[in-house]
């Protein structure tokens, strides 16, 4: 049996479960063989102050260069956090050249949180976000980066309709189907989900828990990537996503960890 391959084109850490400290550790779980292109690399994420990052747009064109003469094609290609908006071309190549027939193709448009952007982005990203997820079939904005992509006014709790018309605007980019995270309901938040195909916005309650974790999205898309890959519904996949989301953060906030890390990664898979 040919072995099916996924693509996760995040950028490296060296400190914390985000990117692909958290792709790597989810995809081997699943029991998926995973490469990996790096965007940038990092002395540790950037809630740690003073981080230090390396842009690595030269190295992924001599990667893909090199993987081209091998004959490498992928059956899932994942990418999240692009270093400059120069990436967004070379995750274009990547796409052209690497990917096989009826390869799954996520983008998680890594943008922005809680209305704002994020420091080392400014609108010439948002721009070329917009070209990156055209790619995909399907894509995992939080609902700022929604925003962002939409060119929508941000609302502390924007109703059913408005989220539904940013859907639409996101699926007119070129996706077909969008999950829209972290959306502010009230005392909580819930995600929603739309298909082009289908015009349907579904959505889920998420319980909200006070405090902050990065790499959640990244988590969270890992699960639903990893579940996707072997066929699992995507609204079981959102849910399972979800729920572990859930349960990894009342654990971490239980072991009094640095939030900076992240969430406990390694101990909620061993306990999985």
């Amino acid at each position: 049996m040919k072995i099916k391959k996924l693509l996760a084109v995040h950028d490296l850490s060296g400190i914390g479960h985000t990117s692909l400290m958290a792709v790597i550790p989810i995809m081997y779980y699943y029991g998926i063989q995973t490469s990996v292109l790096p965007t940038s690399i990092l002395s540790a994420n950037t809630c740690y102050p003073g981080y230090i990052m390396q842009d690595n747009t030269d190295m992924m064109l001599k990667m893909i260069r090199h993987w081209q003469t091998m004959g490498i094609s992928f059956n899932a290609i994942y990418s999240g956090f692009l270093g400059n908006p120069r990436q967004a071309d070379v995750l274009a190549e990547v796409v052209s050249s690497l990917a096989a027939p009826d390869c799954l193709i996520v983008v998680d448009p890594v943008l922005a949180d809680d209305g704002e952007m994020y420091s080392c982005y400014d609108q010439s990203m948002v721009e070329s976000m917009k070209q990156a997820v055209s790619y995909a079939e399907l894509i995992t904005p939080n609902y700022t980066e929604a925003c962002f992509l939409t060119n929508t006014a941000y609302h502390h709790q924007p109703d059913s309709k408005e989220i539904e018309q940013i859907c639409i605007s996101l699926c007119s980019l070129g996706v077909k189907q969008v999950i829209v995270t972290g959306i502010p309901a009230g005392n909580d938040t819930k995600t929603c989900y739309y298909h082009s195909g289908e015009g349907i916005l579904n959505s889920f309650d998420c319980k909200y828990i006070p405090t902050f974790y990065p790499g959640t999205g990244d988590v969270f898309t890992s699960l639903l990537v990893a579940n996707l890959f072997y066929g699992v519904d995507v609204i079981d996949a959102i849910r399972d996503a979800t729920a572990f989301i859930y349960a990894a953060i009342l654990k971490t906030n239980e072991l009094g960890r640095d939030t900076r890390e992240g969430i406990c990664l390694d101990l909620m898979l061993k306990s999985r």
